[in-house]
């Protein structure tokens, strides 16, 4: 097949030489020279058959036929260039969005965890923590240190049990050279690289030394150690710094894996520390202990692998006395009423929280790119319809001189591979970039790019395609028969395929499609409006935030120093106009929630309901810094220190739940206890606090200095001009007082905000963008087919114009079965879109799903769609000269 001794010419030349042979010898015994050559060929027999015998000899004959299918087919989309590009950047538009979805979809929801077995490992959650206990806020997968420590001794059921604790609620400050830098850390059991089975592609993982010595090493992940090291061979021994503590590199993670925690790329991992700067969440001591030595204190959270032939349901019951034995650790015996927390396990694959967050909007994202994907593969079965229809002499000639039928459907699979080949590595280049896209407005920091799931996933797609763009034009191409190309008018040749049944029914399906999306989108839309158009009681322009901790090893009294040099520093700079601190960011989600008792007693909220309280620590000028009206009363200033009387703020919801009808002023806040006695000095107006769209909570801000205790904080500052020309300033301001501290995640605090509604702003772009590629789609197809429609009528047409039919009339006729199709599409998509609406009612915000402006909209616009890509073809048909057609003919 790849090497022959003789060529076709070489045999060719053989026969000749051969024959003339033969008739030498002939013309030798007496026979004329022309009788002598035809007895010659006549003896020797089918000169082409005797060719075709050496071609085909040692050949493999299926794949000569691929190759010169394949050919023809690469001629045959060379010469219709214009039809060629539509079809491969519909096809890459439609693919590649349905993979960068279900990349996304992959990732979040249904790819397991990258390590060893993990059929058998499962996260431990609990149904929350007892009610004299403290957790993080996460009530369903925080767990207490004693619960760890009880839970790993139980071999029989779980053999290995893992816990991890972030080292801050964002991201910490590491330095590695002169920079301090921000970081994703971890601290970890000593077993949890050996009991997940993540191995290490430098060095070595931890060990239970590491946790009991609190050992003063990290483990880098490889996605870290690319980054910020370059693929460093040499890292491991090498020292960082993290918070200011120095750690030596002991190793790197096998790439892939990049923690346990859903949605974050974890950087570096420390084992379990004893130190008072790399303590669980950021969190201060309290009185000298760490998060190991609180029981009551609910910050960690664990992976287990549950032993050989134990189920997750058989784990959770035998453990369930251990569990709670273990959580009321000093705390005694459940109060009255209070229900114990119950333990659970969940797969490795459902990450806590991801399913309920992600799981709905993620599959109502993918059934949206579905019906792109379904638009964009009825596109360009009509436009190969339409093509082909065209080419139905060609294909009848080729049936007349002998082609089988199998071999037309072969050479039409052929072109259609050929086609899918092109529009599926550009839809793969195209999901590429939109899986990234996705993760930046998702903020999903985990890696998401396409993996062997999802690249099959396509493949399998991709494959469908092929095997429907060749079977889906075949009977139109040979609808004809060999006697087509007999045939020479078009007036009387074949079928018009543009005026089949089913060609009717895919433009109605598509402008049904059509309409669900915009609707939808429209529905996304207007609920981003409604988003963005929030009044959040608080000046965003002009606002930069970002986060610093105070130097390690400060009381609480050196903390509050530092803070307030640099609050000094900074209102110092030019452009500054006023600076503030806060413990927990506003807009960022994070939020103190607890019950603080009223003059001494339980607060009586006015109509019942919960006695629910947030609070936040804060600097002096924060409300004139925000920009939040003091409504009575003051806002905290320079003279609220440690020594002084403590007070607070409190907004104008929890003056009217739990102090209706009287002046709030001057009465007291109780905390844990009764010596915590804070006096109300000011009345702030209601704002947004932990996110654009939460419900009100009253709230209660105290003042940073009079908390006791040293704690990470967040700067606001209102500059006049970009708020972000103001970070190299702050940089230099924070490096004068520590060099080890960075800026913790530096944004303006209307983009704080805004990734509060990140899910919503996502969805609601996506939404646009596949409306407008719906409305592009569709309007390319109706185009095509009517362009075809007209093109095949044109002899029509002529004949009609010749016995008197206006242009008008000829216009109308064109534009009144477009009108027809987008009709049926309206009558049969609204109902699909009120389903579609009815399901997005979770996402929705301040729109009903029965809106009727966005029905409305989206009629319209697939009306004038249905008009402007008809409006082209119309013209023309009514610009033909029927003397000309006819002639033609």
């Amino acid at each position: 097949m790849f090497w022959r001794r003789r060529s076709p010419d070489d045999f060719a030349e053989e026969i000749k030489s051969h024959l003339e042979l033969e008739a030498d010898e002939l013309r030798r015994e007496g026979i004329s020279e022309r009788e002598a050559h035809w007895k010659a060929m006549r003896e020797f027999g089918n000169v082409r058959a005797a060719q075709e015998r050496f071609y085909m000899k040692g050949r493999w004959i299926w794949l000569d036929k691929l190759m010169r299918d394949l050919r023809f087919g690469m001629r045959s989309l060379w010469k219709t260039p214009g039809f060629t590009v539509t079809a491969v950047l519909t096809l890459a538009l439609g693919v590649g969005a349905n993979t960068a979805v279900f990349s996304v979809m992959n990732a979040v929801l249904l790819k397991s965890l990258p390590v060893e077995d993990p059929q058998r490992v499962v996260y431990v959650k609990t149904s929350g923590a007892p009610r004299r206990a403290n957790n993080t806020g996460n009530w369903d997968t925080s767990l207490s240190y004693p619960v760890y420590d009880a839970l790993r001794r139980e071999k029989n059921v779980l053999s290995d049990v893992m816990a991890y604790v972030p080292l801050a609620n964002d991201k910490i400050g590491v330095r590695i050279g002169a920079q301090p830098e921000e970081a994703e850390a971890d601290m970890v059991s000593g077993n949890f690289f050996s009991g997940l089975g993540v191995k290490m592609v430098r060095g070595r993982g931890f060990i239970g030394s590491d946790e009991t010595d609190h050992a003063p090493i990290a483990v880098l992940s490889s996605k870290y150690w690319t980054a910020r090291f370059a693929s460093d061979p040499d890292v491991v021994g090498k020292t960082i710094y993290v918070k200011g503590v120095p750690l030596t590199i002991a190793g790197v993670a096998a790439a892939g894996f990049e923690g346990v925690e859903p949605g974050h790329s974890t950087d570096l991992w420390i084992p379990l520390q004893n130190s008072e700067a790399l303590n669980a969440w950021g969190a201060p001591f309290r009185k000298g202990k760490n998060f190991m030595q609180v029981p009551d204190w609910w910050c960690l959270r664990m992976v287990a692998r549950l032993a050989p032939g134990v189920s997750r349901e058989q784990a959770a019951q035998r453990l369930q006395g251990t569990f709670k034995a273990a959580a009321y650790i000093s705390l005694g015996s459940p109060l009255a009423g209070e229900k114990p927390p119950v333990l659970s396990f969940d797969e490795a694959k459902n990450f806590p929280g991801y399913e309920e967050e992600w799981g709905k909007p993620l599959r109502m994202l993918m059934a949206m790119v579905g019906l792109v994907l379904l638009i964009a593969m009825t596109n360009i079965v009509m436009l190969l319809m339409a093509r082909n229809a065209t080419r139905q002499k060609e294909f009848s000639l080729r049936l007349a001189l002998g082609a089988q039928r199998g071999e037309l459907l072969r050479q039409l699979l052929v072109e259609s591979l050929l086609l899918v080949t092109l529009g599926g590595a550009l839809a793969w280049a195209f999901a590429q970039g939109a899986t990234r896209m996705l993760g930046i407005w998702a903020h999903i920091d985990s890696s998401l790019s396409p993996d062997r799931m999802v690249l099959l996933a396509t493949l399998v797609v991709l494959l469908l395609a092929a095997v429907l763009f060749g079977l889906a034009p075949f009977r139109t191409a040979v609808a004809g028969g060999a006697e087509m190309a007999l045939k020479t008018s078009a007036a009387t040749s074949g079928t018009d395929a543009g005026k089949t049944r089913t060609g009717k029914i895919v433009v109605a399906l598509q402008m049904a499609l059509c309409v669900v999306l915009l609707v939808g989108g429209g529905l996304l839309v207007r609920t981003l409006q409604n988003l963005q158009n929030i009044p959040l009681g608080i000046r965003t322009e002009g606002l930069l935030v970002f986060g610093v901790s105070q130097p390690n090893a400060t009381t609480g009294m050196q903390s509050v120093q530092f803070y307030e040099e640099l609050l000094r520093k900074l209102r110092a700079l030019p452009g500054v106009e006023a600076v503030t601190v806060m413990g927990n960011r506003v807009g960022s989600g994070w939020s103190n929630n607890n019950n603080a008792m009223v003059d001494g007693k339980e607060p009586q909220p006015v109509g019942g309901g919960s006695t629910m309280q947030r609070n936040n620590y804060v600097g002096a000028d924060f409300f004139h810094t925000l920009g939040i009206p003091i409504v009575m009363g003051r806002e905290f200033a320079d003279v609220d220190t440690p020594t002084s009387q403590q007070v607070a703020v409190v907004s104008e919801l929890f003056a009217q739940r739990f102090l209706p009808n009287v002046n709030p002023l001057g009465h007291h806040i109780n905390g844990n206890s009764k010596k915590d006695d804070v006096v109300i000095v000011g009345i702030a107006k209601n704002n947004k606090y932990t996110s654009m769209n939460e419900e009100p909570i009253p709230m209660i801000w105290y003042h940073y200095a009079q908390a006791g205790e040293p704690m990470a904080m967040h700067v606001e500052m209102h500059v006049n001009g970009d708020p972000m020309s103001m970070l190299p300033s702050a940089r230099k301001v924070v490096a004068s007082l520590d060099p080890n501290i960075p800026l913790v995640l530096p944004m303006t605090q209307r983009a704080q905000f805004e990734q509060s509604i990140s899910q919503q702003l996502m969805f609601a772009r996506l939404a646009e963008f596949f409306g407008v590629l719906a409305v592009v789609l569709v309007a390319t197809g109706l185009y095509g087919t009517l362009a075809y429609r007209v093109s095949m009528r044109t002899a029509e047409i002529g004949v009609r114009m010749a016995v008197g039919a206006r242009r008008g009339q000829v216009v109308w006729m064109i534009l009144r079965d477009s009108l027809i199709l987008t009709g049926v599409g309206v009558l049969v998509g609204v109902p699909l879109a009120m389903l579609v609406a009815r399901a997005l009612t979770t996402s929705l915000y301040g729109v009903k799903p029965m809106d009727v402006m966005s029905y409305v909209m989206a009629v319209v616009g697939v009306t004038l769609v249905a008009l402007a890509a008809s409006a082209l073809p119309a013209g023309r048909a009514a610009s033909v000269d029927p003397l000309t057609a006819l002639r033609a003919e």
